[in-house]
């Protein structure tokens, strides 16, 4: 009898502990990505989903106008200064930035619905936007995608043609800052030109991995 009862209390030991697993596998995970304009973060993000990856990727919401072939949603929610200041003072972004002249930011909504269910959640952000969520949020994973080179930057922004010449060089100027800031993030990927699949198989590399932790970085908002 005595037998038994260890056999039972082991096996309900072991289905609590199966329970907990599962439930914890169902949590996504929360990484970011950031890099110089340019360097190709929706490239390597469009790559990954056409893999079969599933991950939500947060709609920011920005001050700046739509460019050609953008529309609300996409990539962003296109809204005016009166109502990204009124997100702002409701504490609905996760973290908001001045960047390029333009307002950014990142609503909370979207991480909340997404990582309960189990799907991981990616905010693609410049390194401003990363520095915050590195404070609010330390247990999210940070990515940095560089280029090859200033000139591989250089030429990919005169080719995409989607600024004016200002803009463009301000871009440029802020790469300077933006590069010298990697060494704050977990893992930094090289895209360089014509070696697009080598750098996506590195972001596919490092999700996977921090699925395989022994205790993955689970967050919560």
């Amino acid at each position: 009898m005595r037998i038994e009862t260890e056999q039972t209390v082991a096996q309900q030991s072991n289905n609590v502990s199966t329970s907990s697993t599962h439930s914890q596998l169902k949590q996504g995970l929360l990484f970011v990505l950031s890099a110089p304009s340019g360097a190709g973060k929706d490239t390597v993000i469009n790559t990954l989903k056409e893999q079969g990856m599933d991950f939500h990727v947060v709609s920011s919401i920005t001050t700046r106008a739509p460019r050609p072939g953008e529309s609300e949603g996409n990539p962003y929610h296109f809204v005016d200064v009166e109502t990204f200041e009124r997100m702002v003072a409701n504490n609905e972004l996760l973290e908001h930035a001045l960047v390029h002249d333009n307002w950014y930011g990142q609503p909370m909504q979207q991480i909340r619905e997404n990582l309960p269910l189990g799907r991981d959640v990616l905010l693609k952000i410049d390194v401003q936007g990363g520095a915050t969520v590195r404070q609010k949020v330390p247990g999210a994973i940070f990515i940095f995608l560089v280029p090859g080179s200033i000139e591989e930057l250089t030429s990919r922004l005169i080719n995409r043609d989607t600024e004016t010449d200002s803009e463009r060089q301000l871009r440029l100027k802020n790469a300077q800052y933006e590069l010298a800031q990697q060494d704050y993030y977990d893992y930094v990927v090289e895209n360089r030109q014509g070696h697009l699949a080598e750098a996506v198989e590195k972001v596919r590399s490092i999700i996977i991995a921090e699925h395989c932790r022994l205790h993955p970085r689970y967050v919560s908002l």
